[in-house]
C-alpha cells in the first residue's frame, strides 16, 4: 500500500500523464491512497483531463471523496488493484462524520480482512486559526470513529496518509527550533493530540519498525529549497491497530518506508508491507 499527498493531480497528470501507472508498476502496488488531489467531482467527468479512470487500464479500481466547502482545495482518492485485492462494494459510510469532512478528507473502504481510511488531516494553519479544530474536534472524532469501525467489525483497521504531524524529534530535522512552537504540524498540542491516539491502542507502524531511524522524511518546503539537502519533515503516516504486529494475527504489518526519490509534489509516497494470511480477499 502506498500513501502519497499529491498537491493537485491535474498537475502531476500534466506534467507525466502515466506517472501513477509507473508508480504502481515499479512498487507493484495493491493500493495506492492520494491526498490533495484538489479536484471536483466535474473534473473526472472532463475528457480534456483525461482523469476518469486514470488508473483502469492498470488494473485499478476507483474510489473518491470531494471537498463541497472550498472549490480546488483538499480531496482524497483509493486506487484498489483488482484481483489482487478483494473489491470493496462501496465506499463505507462515514455517516456522522461528515458532518466535519465537508473538505473531502477521508475515504473509507471495509475489505474482509480490515478497514483502510485515507485521510488528509486538515492544516492548523500558518497562524494556528485551526488548531482548536484539528486536535479538539477532528482528531477526536477521527478516533472514536476508528475506534468504533475496529469494534463493530471486529477486524483491524488502518489508518493513513498525510497527517500533517511530526510527531517525535526525529521526525524534524531541526527540532528543538525556537519557532517550531508556533509552526503547524509541530507544536506540542499536536504532537500530545496524536500521542492519545496512539495510546488509545494503534501503532505508528514506521516508527515501531524503525524505532532510531533519522533523515527519513516524506514533505519538504519547496519555498526553502529543503528537499536535495533533506531537511524535512515526516507528516505520512500508517496508524495500525496493535494486533497488527502480533504473528498471531491474520493481518501482519511487515515493513514500512519512503519512497524518496519520487517527484512531483512537496511530499514523497510512504509504503506498508502487509501480509494477509489465507485468501487474498
Amino acid at each position: 500500500i502506498a500513501s502519497w499527498n499529491v498537491a493537485g493531480l491535474r498537475a502531476v497528470v500534466r506534467k507525466e500523464p502515466d506517472a501513477l501507472a509507473k508508480l504502481c508498476q515499479k512498487h507493484d502496488l495493491d493500493m495506492l491512497c492520494l491526498q490533495e488531489h484538489k479536484l471536483q467531482e466535474m473534473h473526472l467527468d472532463d475528457p480534456k483531463l483525461k482523469l476518469k479512470g486514470l488508473l483502469d487500464e492498470a488494473g485499478y479500481d476507483e474510489y473518491y471523496s470531494f471537498s463541497t466547502a472550498k472549490k480546488g482545495y483538499s480531496g482524497a482518492a483509493v486506487f484498489v488493484k483488482r484481483h489482487t485485492v478483494k473489491k470493496s462494494k462501496k465506499q463505507a459510510s462515514i455517516g456522522s462524520f461528515f458532518e466535519i469532512d465537508n473538505e473531502g478528507r477521508v475515504v473509507v473502504l471495509d475489505f474482509p480482512w480490515g478497514t483502510i481510511a485515507n485521510v488528509y488531516v486538515p492544516n492548523s494553519g500558518q497562524k494556528l486559526e485551526r488548531l482548536d479544530y484539528r486536535t479538539k474536534q477532528w482528531d477526536k472524532f477521527f478516533l472514536k470513529f476508528m475506534q468504533d469501525k475496529q469494534k463493530n467489525r471486529g477486524l483491524p483497521v488502518i489508518w493513513l496518509g498525510d497527517l500533517n504531524i511530526a510527531h517525535k524529534p526525529y521526525d524534524i530535522w531541526n527540532d528543538g527550533a525556537k519557532h517550531l512552537s508556533k509552526q503547524a504540524g509541530v507544536t506540542q498540542v499536536e504532537r500530545d493530540s496524536f500521542s492519545e491516539q496512539l495510546e488509545a491502542g494503534f501503532v505508528d507502524a514506521f516508527r515501531q519498525l524503525h524505532p532510531d531511524a533519522k533523515g527519513n522524511y516524506s514533505y519538504w518546503s519547496q519555498r526553502a529549497g529543503n528537499r536535495e539537502p533533506n531537511k524535512g519533515l515526516r507528516l505520512d503516516y500508517f496508524v495500525t491497530s496493535k494486533e497488527m504486529f502480533s504473528e498471531d494475527s491474520k493481518v501482519i504489518v511487515r515493513d514500512s518506508y519512503m519512497i524518496m526519490d519520487q517527484l512531483g509534489s512537496d511530499h514523497s509516497p510512504v509504503c506498508l508491507e502487509l501480509e494477509i494470511k489465507g485468501s487474498t480477499d
